[in-house]
C-alpha cells in the first residue's frame, strides 16, 4: 500500500513470501496534498501496532503463555542442541518446550544424555522434572537402570515418579511395589505408593491381583491394605473386604496395627467401620485415636460430632484435639455451617 501511495510499481514473485518492491523509473511521489496523507499516517498506526502485536507474541511464547509458532519451535529446539549453549539456558528451553507439549525425540534423548554424564545433583533433579508425565519409550529403561544406583534420596523420589508412567512393564510394577512396602526413605516409598495405586492401569487381571492380596491372610498387613487402597481408587472393593478389616481392627491389639487400619478408612462410611472407630476414640495411644478421629470426619452419623465435640473439649492431647477440631469443621461445612450439638452423649 505504501508503494502504491508513493507511485511505486509492485511486482509480486511467485513462491515468495512477499512481494518484491521494485521501483518504477517513471514514477513519480505523490504530493501530500492528493489527499492520502490521512491513509499514510493510518498505515503507519497500523505498523506501530502490529509490530507490537509480534514483540507481544514472543514475550508470551517465551513464557510458555502461549505455544510456540513453528519458526519459533525451530529455533528453540536448534538453540538446545547447540553444544555452546550452556546447561541453564538449556533448562530454560526445556522447560519451555515441556509447558507447550513439543519435546521432541531428539530433545528427550539429549536431555538423557544430559542426565546420564551430569554429577550436579541439582541439575539431575530438574531433568528429571522435565520428565514427569513424559511416556516416551527411551526414558524407561535408562531411568529404570538409574534408579537401582542412585544414592540420593531425593533423586531416587524423583526417579519413581518419572517411571510412574510406565507401569503397566511388570517389571517396572514390581520394583515400585518393592519400594512402596519395603523403602526406608519415606518420600521414595509415598511416591512409589502413588504410582503403584493410582497409575497403573486398570485391568481385569490386574483388579484379580489386587483382591487377591487384600484377602490373603498370609501377606503382610502393609501389603493387603496398599491392594485395598489401589482397589478403593479403581472403585473395584467389596463390602466383604471393609467387613473383613473392621473385624481386623476391633480384634487387634497391636496400636501400630489399629492405626494403621484406621488410616485406611479415610473416606468409607459403611457402618459396620462405626463400632470399631468410636471404641479407637477411647484407646491409649493418641496416634489410635487421631487416625480414628481423621475416619470418623467423613461420617453422615449426627452422633459422630457429639463424640468428636467431647473429644475435643476432653481429650489430653493436644494433637487429638487439633484433629478433632478439623473434623468438626469438615462435617460443618458437609451440613452447610450448621454449629454442632456441645452437649455430646458419653461414649
Amino acid at each position: 500500500m505504501r508503494a502504491e501511495l508513493s507511485g511505486t510499481a509492485v511486482e509480486v514473485q511467485v513462491g515468495k513470501d512477499r512481494p518484491a518492491i521494485i521501483p518504477s523509473a517513471s514514477a513519480a511521489p505523490r504530493p501530500a496534498s492528493d489527499g492520502t496523507s490521512g491513509l499514510h499516517a493510518r498505515i503507519a498506526h497500523l505498523e506501530r501496532s502490529m509490530e507490537e502485536f509480534h514483540k507481544g507474541a514472543e514475550f508470551l511464547m517465551d513464557r510458555g503463555m502461549i505455544p510456540p509458532s513453528e519458526a519459533k519451535l525451530a529455533e528453540l529446539q536448534q538453540k538446545f542442541l547447540d553444544p555452546n549453549t550452556s546447561d541453564d539456558e538449556r533448562m530454560k528451553l526445556l522447560g519451555l518446550m515441556r509447558r507447550n507439549n513439543q519435546v521432541s525425540v531428539e530433545i528427550v534423548a539429549h536431555s538423557l544424555s544430559m542426565l546420564q554424564n551430569s554429577t550436579n545433583v541439582n541439575m539431575k533433579r530438574a531433568l528429571l522434572q522435565s520428565f514427569d508425565g513424559l511416556t516416551n519409550a527411551s526414558l524407561k529403561q535408562p531411568l529404570f537402570a538409574m534408579l537401582e544406583t542412585e544414592g540420593d534420596n531425593d533423586t531416587r523420589a524423583q526417579l519413581v515418579n518419572a517411571l510412574r508412567r510406565f507401569t503397566d512393564d511388570p517389571a517396572v510394577e514390581s520394583k515400585l511395589w518393592d519400594l512402596a512396602l519395603n523403602d526406608p526413605n519415606k518420600a521414595v516409598r509415598d511416591r512409589a505408593r502413588e504410582a503403584v495405586t493410582r497409575n497403573a492401569p486398570v485391568t481385569p487381571e490386574r483388579l484379580d491381583r489386587l483382591s487377591q492380596t487384600t484377602q490373603n491372610p498370609n501377606a503382610s498387613l502393609d501389603e493387603r491394605l496398599l491392594s485395598f487402597r489401589a482397589l478403593r481408587l479403581a472403585k473395584a472393593h467389596t463390602p466383604e473386604m471393609v467387613n473383613e478389616f473392621a473385624a481386623m481392627a476391633a480384634s487387634t491389639t497391636d496400636p501400630i496395627a489399629r492405626a494403621k487400619l484406621f488410616g485406611s478408612f479415610n473416606g468409607l462410611t459403611d457402618p459396620n467401620l462405626l463400632s470399631p472407630l468410636v471404641h479407637g476414640l477411647q484407646d491409649g495411644d493418641p496416634i489410635v485415636r487421631m487416625k480414628a478421629v481423621d475416619a470418623l470426619g467423613s461420617f453422615p452419623d449426627p452422633r459422630v460430632a457429639e463424640w468428636l465435640t467431647h473429644l475435643l473439649q476432653n481429650d489430653a492431647d493436644a494433637g487429638v484435639k487439633r484433629e478433632a477440631h478439623l473434623a468438626l469443621e469438615q462435617i460443618q461445612k458437609a451440613n452447610g455451617g450448621a454449629v454442632v450439638n456441645k452437649n455430646p452423649p458419653g461414649l
